[in-house]
């Protein structure tokens, strides 16, 4: 619905208006910047009554996305409860360590993973935070698997050797060397993908 103002010299011959409604004369010349301003307010006003039947809204994504928040919320002020805090200061806690946290928690399968989970992600999507550092605590946790399993290999190739069993330690140590390769190799890509 759109309201029309009526606009009225004061009579008096002067440069100022009444515009109808506002109750207040205004310079003629500033008219233009009234009619803007009532404009962005009214914009405003509408944008916040659409907000306001978004909140009424019965979709079903609406009502999930409020039940998921309400639950994050409780999680956000249950872990603020036993003093965890500092997620908004870098000083305090680095991207890094977020995504680590994120990525550590996708393996918990625990009642409220999905909570925590969806909270890390708000915490680094506000921090303007690289999505990046998901990718690159992935391939982290990659490589350092990797190492273990190449140590796993070694060290079961140095026991059967030590027991005799020489062609299988040899192929253990042959197992070995193809991951550490494969790893070195793929770090040198990556690497190079950075650069």
């Amino acid at each position: 619905m759109t309201t029309k103002r009526r606009v009225f010299l004061d009579g008096n011959g002067s440069r100022q208006i009444n515009v109808e409604g506002l109750g207040a004369y205004v310079p003629a010349t500033d008219l233009l910047d009234v009619k803007q301003k009532l404009g962005t307010e009214i914009q405003q006003l509408k944008d916040q009554v659409n907000a306001m039947q978004l909140e009424q809204s019965t979709h079903i994504d609406d009502i999930g996305i409020d039940r998921f928040t309400n639950a994050m919320r409780l999680k956000m002020a249950y872990a603020r409860s036993k003093g965890r805090s500092g997620w908004n200061d870098q000083a305090l806690c680095s991207g890094d360590q977020l995504a680590a946290a994120l990525v550590e928690h996708l393996s918990k399968g625990n009642d409220g993973t999905f909570e925590d989970v969806a909270n890390f992600a708000m915490m680094l999507h506000q921090r303007k935070e690289s999505p990046r550092l998901l990718i690159d605590e992935l391939e982290s946790i990659k490589a350092s698997v990797v190492s273990e399993l190449a140590l796993v290999l070694i060290e079961a190739s140095d026991n059967a050797g030590a027991n005799g069993y020489l062609e299988e330690a040899q192929a253990m140590a042959d197992a070995s060397e193809l991951i550490s390769a494969h790893a070195l190799q793929v770090m040198k890509i990556k690497d190079a993908e950075a650069a």
